[in-house]
């Protein structure tokens, strides 16, 4: 069942409080960049060559799936995506970015999550770019290193702004009408991206949480000012604070209300965070959040904010 979510007083979730008592000075500590040092961070070279490879196709219907790889700055080895398209040439085509998200068991925690929604949204006459991330592998979270967290945030938002490239070099791909979609991790480091980015017009973010200290100390190797420190540097780029700063675009947010690593008052307290126009969704799901009325929820959203069929 599906239900609106009103904002509500309580505004810090349990971790997020435990957070502020461990770290009195934290909250005043931590300052985010400015608008100034966004768009020197996240900055690439946009003239570098995309060097998009074809590695395979599969066709569904009137629906294409290309497998296929692109360079980004910051990533030792090419990208994999899967761009999914009308057969038919078009020239007025809605854009979509799908993130997935990161759950080491689930065979869905790689760029294959969103594959069948792409092909539905082909249909409507939408291409699609789906692509793999940091958290495609299942043993990322265990095996990375928390000072090397912040580096590898700001690379992996770039390497998302590369993949906007790709999807608007698409034929027939109107730059008008582009949409980004995130589970997750997908959810964080878009809104992080949002921040640097003015190409895109609408964000349904999903199960994500505002603050990346909630998950990425989870195995903390750190203590004292080195803790400290850590929270400061990663707290600059939480996606509460960059989603706070975007200027037009549109938000949907969905969770669970059954999920245990996104309480309400944390969910609530992203949606706050960001800007006007936005709305909020709960549904009877955990994390996952995999029941079809998510996803059909999702996509009218997407068919009225792209003006689809």
């Amino acid at each position: 069942m599906r239900k609106i979510l009103k904002p509500i007083l309580a505004t810090f979730s349990f971790m997020s409080l435990f957070v502020l008592l461990a770290n009195p000075m934290l909250a005043q500590d931590t300052k985010p960049l400015s608008l100034k040092e966004i768009s020197t961070v996240f900055a690439y070279d946009k003239n570098a060559p995309l060097d998009i490879q074809d590695a395979g196709t599969e066709t569904r219907g009137d629906v294409v799936i290309r497998d296929i790889t692109f360079s980004s700055p910051g990533t030792e080895q090419p990208i994999s995506a899967y761009l999914v398209a009308p057969a038919a040439s078009g020239t007025d085509y809605a854009g979509v970015l799908y993130v997935h998200w990161y759950e080491p068991k689930a065979a869905t925690s790689n760029r294959t999550q969103f594959v069948d929604e792409a092909v539905k949204m082909a249909e409507k006459g939408t291409v699609s770019l789906l692509v793999s991330t940091l958290w495609s592998d299942p043993k990322w979270f265990n095996v990375r290193k928390q000072d090397g967290d912040y580096q590898d945030a700001v690379n992996q938002v770039i390497a998302l702004r590369r993949a906007l490239d790709v999807l608007l070099a698409q034929p027939g791909v109107n730059p008008k009408r582009i949409a980004y979609v995130g589970h997750d991790f997908g959810a964080m480091y878009g809104s992080v991206m949002a921040a640097a980015e003015n190409r895109v017009q609408s964000y349904v973010l999903i199960a994500g949480t505002p603050r990346f200290y909630d998950w990425f100390v989870f195995n903390n190797a750190l203590a004292g000012d080195a803790l400290t420190a850590y929270q400061v540097k990663i707290g600059s780029i939480d996606p509460m604070a960059m989603i706070s700063t975007v200027k037009g675009a549109g938000f949907f947010f969905q969770f669970g209300e059954d999920d245990g690593y996104v309480p309400r008052e944390t969910a609530v307290e992203f949606y706050m965070a960001a800007p006007e126009p936005k709305r909020i969704a709960t549904y009877t799901s955990g994390h996952d959040m995999e029941h079809d009325i998510i996803q059909m929820d999702r996509m009218a959203w997407l068919t009225e904010r792209l003006s689809l069929k």
